[in-house]
């Protein structure tokens, strides 16, 4: 190891030394592996186990700790959001048969991660990881919904495009819309980023009530009346409620 490596760098060395062929490493072992002095290694690990990444074995040897396992339920959830929401999405799709979109922020923007068309010839299409701009659109004002207040401030500080004569580009209008959003639980939009579509959008948040993704449900307004939005709330809200129970108890 180079003198001129950082301390931090040093640490990370220790904590990649393990793998599944290496579950277990004594003081010693991590000292060669490493190339340095024992009193050097020591402290490398001394501050590891204090964090909670290196934990103790009955043979005096050390292992991956549990502080770890916040990462691994980070990096799960991010994973499982599309992986777990796709069964429910087929089966929204085939209730309401329009497009069935899952979004989440990528700052400054929402990102389609997964997507299930309608099975009309007419459709609103959106590909995985097609961009668009949070202040428009019930699929990324969802999300802007539901963040903390400085993310909001944040976001609606930066220029805002206008793409039709319906997308609000005033940003206390787009304040007191998205309380409205967040109070009612659902967002609708009409025409909002393109001519001649609508949607509708539900939040997905975790258990203690972080914004997960967005869920929502879009198609040409000719086939939107009140009586279908009102029907893809309802069954916008009961799939959200199923994903986040099944992300729930995956976690």
């Amino acid at each position: 190891m180079s003198r001129s490596s950082s301390t931090a760098e040093n640490v990370l060395d220790v904590l990649l030394l393990f793998d599944e062929s290496r579950p277990e490493l004594t003081a010693d072992e991590i000292s060669k592996l490493i190339s340095a002095p024992r009193s050097t290694t020591y402290r490398y690990i001394r501050t590891l186990r204090d964090k909670g990444f290196l934990e103790q074995t009955t043979n005096d040897g050390w292992r991956l700790g549990p502080r770890l396992l916040q990462f691994t339920r980070i990096v799960r959830r991010r994973e499982d959001v599309g992986v777990i929401a796709l069964p429910f999405m087929e089966q929204l799709c085939q209730e309401v048969r329009e497009t069935v979109l899952l979004t989440r922020l990528s700052s400054p923007y929402a990102v389609c991660i997964e997507r299930v068309e309608a099975p009309h010839a007419m459709r609103i299409t959106f590909e995985r990881g097609h961009l668009q701009p949070l202040h428009a659109g019930a699929s990324s004002k969802i999300l802007l919904a539901f963040l903390p207040p400085d993310e909001v401030d944040k976001h609606l500080a930066l220029p805002l495009e206008r793409y039709t004569e319906n997308t609000i580009t005033d940003p206390l209008l787009l304040k007191e819309q998205l309380r409205e959003i967040r109070r009612q639980g659902y967002c609708i939009s009409k025409s909002e980023v393109d001519a001649g579509a609508m949607a509708v959008a539900v939040p997905i948040l975790d258990h203690r009530g972080k914004l997960l993704a967005g869920l929502s449900t879009a198609g040409p307004t000719s086939r939107m009346d009140d009586n279908t939005v009102a029907e893809h709330i309802t069954r916008l809200r009961a799939t959200a409620a199923a994903i986040q129970e099944q992300l729930a108890s995956a976690l």
